[in-house]
């Protein structure tokens, strides 16, 4: 959009707290959106209904370095506000008059470009969604929903607009036409919870199930903690299972590490730079799984220091446990 709200009136305006988490900010959009949408509270808060939406869609891409830098000039104005104008400032009422008449000008014509833009994109979000609820009746009335439909919609740019898809398809069989399009959906759009969720309530075969999670798993490293321990439920008891637990260790999660350590399906321990992180972790929960896949296996020359000094050095019992036993076993004193 050409004209964008601040971060800091973006905050304000959905009502959370400045760094408030993701989930947080799309639990107050949806919350907002659904009082003040026009379909439900009229055409009168329409505009209301567009500030909404365009602070989620401000907030939603928004770095930390961002939101940081804005809360800084937030502060910056309330204090020049409180300074307000100087006594003996040189410049002439006519000056003043017209300085105040430029600045209406532009902050009206600043005003009416973000109204035009935050109408063309509550235009574009509306029609996206009044054409996934009109497919969505014409599949429920015909009892089989069209597959070309749907795989247009689960590739929408809006989020809404695929779990209105993904939500036709949970009764209904799956065909080819949309698994490629759920495959292709996963690739194209950064992971979301609520997505995730939906997607593993779906009917797949096992081939189908396959496909899903050979696509999920390159997108761990980005799922949130609820969403990767989720995943490895869903791949329990499926051949794929084994390459979605190898690619959980690329996780940062400490949960989601101590829940996939104990499944490793090789017989060779991780490779090198995977281990290499996993032994510099400090948390118990993490180590002590570890060390008993290490300790089944043998472990490379190098990691021997690192294993020897979680031995002597480490504060949790368990841990030192677990070291002590690879250090006797394999003769790393």
């Amino acid at each position: 959009m050409g004209v964008t709200l601040e971060l800091f009136e973006c905050f304000d305006i959905l009502g959370v707290q400045p760094g408030a988490h993701l989930k947080e900010i799309r639990s107050a959009f949806r919350r907002l959106a659904l009082s003040c949408h026009p379909d439900v509270a009229g055409p009168g808060s329409a505009k209301e209904f567009e500030t909404v939406a365009a602070a989620y869609a401000r907030l939603k891409s928004a770095t930390p370095t961002q939101v940081t830098e804005s809360l800084k000039k937030k502060k910056a104005k309330a204090k020049g506000a409180r300074r307000g104008a100087s006594p003996y400032s040189r410049e002439s009422s006519r000056d003043r008059g017209r300085s105040r008449s430029s600045r209406r000008e532009k902050k009206a014509g600043d005003r009416s470009q973000r109204v035009s833009d935050l109408m063309l994109e509550r235009a574009l979000v509306d029609a996206e969604l009044y054409f996934a609820r009109i497919m969505e009746k014409a599949a429920r009335s015909t009892d089989a929903p069209q597959s070309a439909s749907l795989a247009v919609r689960l590739l929408s740019a809006h989020p809404a607009v695929r779990m209105l898809a993904i939500g036709a398809l949970i009764k209904s069989s799956i065909d080819a036409a949309v698994l490629s399009a759920l495959v292709e959906m996963v690739k194209r759009w950064p992971p979301d919870d609520d997505v995730i969720e939906s997607l593993f309530m779906l009917n797949f075969s096992k081939a189908q199930k396959e496909a899903m999670l050979s696509a999920l798993s390159a997108k761990i490293p980005l799922l949130s903690e609820c969403s990767a321990l989720a995943l490895m439920r869903f791949a329990s008891r499926s051949p794929a299972g084994a390459l979605v637990y190898e690619r959980m260790l690329s996780h940062s999660s400490h949960r989601v590490l101590a829940s996939a350590l104990p499944k490793w399906p090789r017989k060779e321990p991780p490779d090198d730079l995977t281990l290499i992180r996993l032994l510099k972790r400090d948390e118990d929960v993490v180590l002590v799984p570890l060390l008993r896949l290490l300790r089944a296996r043998r472990i490379p020359a190098w990691a021997a220091a690192r294993v020897k000094l979680l031995a002597e050095k480490h504060e949790s019992p368990a841990v030192r446990v677990w070291a002590g036993s690879i250090v006797q076993a394999q003769n790393l004193v």
